[in-house]
């Protein structure tokens, strides 16, 4: 048998592409931007339905996680039944969150219910009556979730980075205490609900089996029952968290007897709105964004410290931070952070190859169009971006930017970003076993010990 040349493999193909399409993107007379997408791919359609909540403040966390729980119980025209029997009635679901800048319901109906998922969402956020013996049940669950929390080392890691981060600022994501929760009845709720849950400046992302104007014309019926709310206790807008201290250093949250630390480490950086963001995201991407990044070769690969240490960037509406995570053994904590360091100052400091950033740019431009391919991932994205002032647009125009940037930006982005010198550490661990190891690389502060 004669064997011929080696077959070489086929090289990579085309970048992916976004392309919305036929897209309504108006104001309504309630101050509601509607954006309306066609996709048929399935006879459904997305919504995600998005409220600012105005000037949140620390105090008002108890408030904060009870809203979005309490709104299904029902409004002044449904109980909570009868709300929960029109939404299977209909075939639809019904989800609701919350975070320091907005109260947000998602919903998925058949096409054809339109209307009808509408008039049930802008009843929800109008119109909530927080009945008593719900409420009281919904603060029981919720002071399970923040004990859980509480003990949970990941959460308390990632929560004091934030801490460190946006000071005093709800963007820490401070956690209840058992006590405010209790506290927090039916017309606490009430006033909190009145006072920042109003159409002005709402949004509203509908992606799915329609026509984008007679989408946003339903829409526009439906908003009409909203009226605006307005109270001398809010309607502010939420402030700008002020900068980090820059103290450096290393704080260590005692875990006495942990066998493993929990390693926080991040900065501030800028946002969607910055020009130099798909930079970033190339940037953050090659340093611990994926799973062949330089972190991941590090301290997995090459040193076994950890399986799967990530960064990432965490997006607000007036912030954004880069943070890194990784899990590691107590015995390792020391020489990890170190190993973690010097992949920072090496982004900071030295050029990325073509190689590097040819995967990344692969790597973030996949994620993007796999994330854009649904009805659903479609309206996560585009509600991501309207509710942060910009436009359905920028997702087509953020694909041709990450096309454009070479290394050169690159460089310039991490050397401003990813330097280990302004970046915040916090480990949560046993300080009896790590805090010596770690004093070497910075001065320590111990907590809870």
């Amino acid at each position: 048998m004669t064997l011929g040349a080696p077959i070489e493999p086929p090289g990579p193909g085309p970048y992916p592409s976004v392309a919305l399409g036929d897209v309504s993107d108006v104001g309504t007379p309630e101050g509601v931007r509607v954006v309306a997408v066609r996709r048929s791919q399935v006879p459904l359609v997305q919504l995600r339905l998005q409220v600012p909540l105005g000037d949140v403040r620390t105090r008002d966390a108890a408030a904060l996680r009870l809203l979005p729980k309490t709104l299904l119980a029902g409004t002044g025209g449904r109980s909570g039944s009868e709300m929960a029997a029109a939404i299977q009635r209909i075939g639809a679901s019904v989800d609701t969150s919350a975070d320091p800048d907005h109260v947000s319901v998602a919903a998925s109906a058949p096409a054809g219910e339109l209307t009808a998922i509408l008039e049930i969402l802008c009843d929800l956020v109008a119109h909530p009556s927080f009945p008593r013996a719900q409420v009281a049940g919904e603060r029981e669950r919720v002071v399970q979730e923040v004990l859980q929390e509480a003990a949970d080392p990941i959460a308390v890691a990632t929560r004091a980075l934030s801490a460190k981060l946006f000071p005093r600022h709800p963007y820490a994501d401070p956690l209840p205490g058992v006590a405010s929760i209790r506290r927090t009845g039916r017309e606490t709720l009430g006033r909190f609900h009145a006072a920042r849950v109003h159409p002005h400046g709402a949004t509203l992302v509908m992606v799915g089996d329609i026509d984008p104007e007679e989408g946003t014309e339903a829409a526009r019926r439906a908003l009409g029952a909203w009226e605006a709310k307005t109270s001398k206790a809010g309607g502010g807008a939420l402030e700008a968290p002020r900068a980090p201290d820059s103290k450096g250093g290393i704080v260590v949250l005692h875990r006495p007897g942990a066998v493993q630390s929990n390693l926080r480490v991040g900065a501030r950086c800028g946002g969607r709105h910055d020009p130099g963001f798909p930079a970033l995201v190339l940037a953050t991407t090659i340093f611990g964004g994926s799973f062949t990044s330089r972190l991941v070769t590090n301290l997995r690969e090459r040193n076994g410290y950890t399986y799967s240490p990530r960064a990432g960037i965490e997006e607000h509406r007036l912030a954004a931070a880069l943070a890194v995570r990784a899990e590691v053994a107590t015995e390792v904590t020391a020489k990890a952070l170190a190993e973690l360091r010097y992949e920072l100052a090496r982004m900071a400091t030295a050029p990325v190859t073509p190689e590097e950033l040819e995967s990344s740019r692969r790597y973030v431009t996949g994620v993007v169009a796999m994330t854009s391919a649904t009805q659903a991932g479609l309206a996560d994205v585009l509600a991501s971006l309207v509710a942060n002032d910009l436009d359905p647009s920028y997702l087509e125009d953020f694909v041709r930017e990450l096309a454009r940037v070479d290394a050169e930006a690159v460089a310039e982005v991490a050397a401003r970003s990813l330097g280990p010198a302004g970046m915040t550490t916090v480990v949560v661990g046993d300080a009896d076993e790590v805090a010596d190891a770690l004093s070497p690389l910075d001065p320590v502060e111990v907590l809870g010990r």
